[in-house]
């Protein structure tokens, strides 16, 4: 029975996808449509089997979702009352706590609040809920990229592949966990203000943005912390285009004199100890893949000193001597891959453009989160967890800007 409904959503969904005006105008065929979100559908049902073998979050939440679907089918005040109760009797705080915080279990919390209505037409199944998570955040992937598509000018098939087909990124993003919804919250705030600024969207769209933050904040609050200084240059740089580098150079200066100062005006905001209390957290997690790290001092030399650390970490990890295990072999090679054509894209650039303030955002956001991931992470499959979602974001830009026909005249010469 579980697989003949299963057949008969994936066959809704495909069918829904090549009806939806926002995927259609994507520029996309059908074919390809529907062939890119089979495509994901792959990928959760591969993230589930890997993590049934071997244990993982994914289906902990699963049971937990099927707790809160009975509860909702027999008692709907306190489906409702239970999400805002605090077991820790802390009155609420701890905003950025890493532990004993409801603000902390509230990404979780909120996940299975969404699983469990998936359950109420599932029946319980976590394939089919998979196949759900999958049609939702697909939406996502399609937003970034026709963003990708208008801002650099391109319908390569290049583009397809950054977007939507980089390993880690279609994996991860594809789980059923909450790094898929967590990408389509960016996806939707960064499409909502990139067509605002070039089309005048309406204000109904200013309703979705703030639904995204609240959804971005619940399961992802550092994400929107670092994302929040880069929209608001994005915005100054918009309406100043000429100081455009003044601006981001300016906010961001500012930006990190407040990170070292907010703890004398309110000691709740010490954020370099809550970002060492990230970093203490995974240290104290250990695991297979874990490498050893220095522990960092909250303060700005503490930063600074750490800096190189931090940057090899979410920049060139894993390195051939992390690969311990078969399963980091794909993360490598997609590495070593992206630092390739990082490269090329350096040696055989296409006709030179200035930085538009929609690129400077996007070299401020991924620079922003790649260090956030290296003072925080010492584990290699966390690291590559967390920095998947930045790959269409890295990668497309870069090989849409290679000029691949002078490299493929150079090889054909030698």
């Amino acid at each position: 029975m579980e697989i003949v409904l299963f057949a008969l959503y994936l066959f809704l969904f495909s069918w829904a996808i090549t009806q939806t005006r926002f995927l259609r105008s994507s520029g996309l065929s059908r074919f390809q449509l529907v062939l890119l979100f089979l495509l994901k559908v792959v990928a959760a049902l591969l993230y589930g089997w890997v993590f049934w073998r071997q244990g993982g979050d994914t289906w902990r939440l699963y049971q937990e979702s099927l707790k809160e679907t009975r509860i909702l089918m027999t008692n709907p005040i306190r489906y409702v009352t239970s999400f805002f109760y605090d077991p820790y009797g802390n009155g609420f705080s701890g905003l950025f706590a890493s532990r004993s915080s409801y603000w902390n279990n509230l990404k979780d919390n909120s996940f299975i609040r969404i699983e469990s209505l998936f359950n109420c037409f599932s029946f319980g199944s976590y394939f089919i809920n998979a196949l759900f998570y999958s049609y939702l955040t697909f939406f996502g992937v399609v937003a970034v990229y026709k963003v990708m598509r208008h801002h650099l000018n391109s319908r390569s098939f290049l583009l397809i592949i950054a977007c939507f087909l980089a390993p880690s990124f279609l994996y991860w993003t594809s789980g059923l966990h909450k790094d898929g919804l967590t990408y389509l919250a960016l996806a939707a705030i960064i499409y909502i203000f990139y067509f605002r600024v070039q089309y005048r969207k309406p204000v109904t769209a200013y309703l979705i943005l703030a639904a995204m933050m609240v959804l971005l904040f619940v399961l992802r609050n550092h994400v929107l912390m670092v994302l929040l200084p880069a929209l608001f240059c994005w915005l100054l740089a918009q309406k100043f285009p000429r100081q455009r580098i003044k601006i981001f150079t300016a906010v961001y200066i500012l930006a990190i004199a407040c990170f070292f100062m907010l703890k004398y005006i309110d000691p709740a905001l010490d954020l370099p100890a809550i970002v060492l209390s990230k970093q203490e957290a995974f240290m104290n997690l250990g695991g297979e893949s874990e490498i050893a790290v220095k522990k960092l001092q909250p303060d700005f030399a503490g930063f600074v000193q750490l800096l190189p650390q931090a940057a090899g970490i979410s920049l060139f990890r894993p390195l051939p001597g992390d690969i311990n295990k078969l399963i980091i072999v794909p993360a490598f090679t997609e590495l070593l891959l992206a630092w390739g054509c990082i490269v090329l894209c350096l040696i055989f650039p296409k006709q030179k453009k200035q930085y538009q303030p929609f690129s400077l955002f996007l070299l401020a956001f991924c620079i922003s989160m790649l260090l956030m991931i290296g003072y925080t992470v010492n584990n290699i499959g966390a690291v590559v967890r967390y920095r998947a979602f930045l790959f269409p974001f890295i990668i497309a830009p870069v090989l849409c800007c290679t000029d691949w026909q002078k490299l493929i005249k150079k090889i054909n010469i030698k």
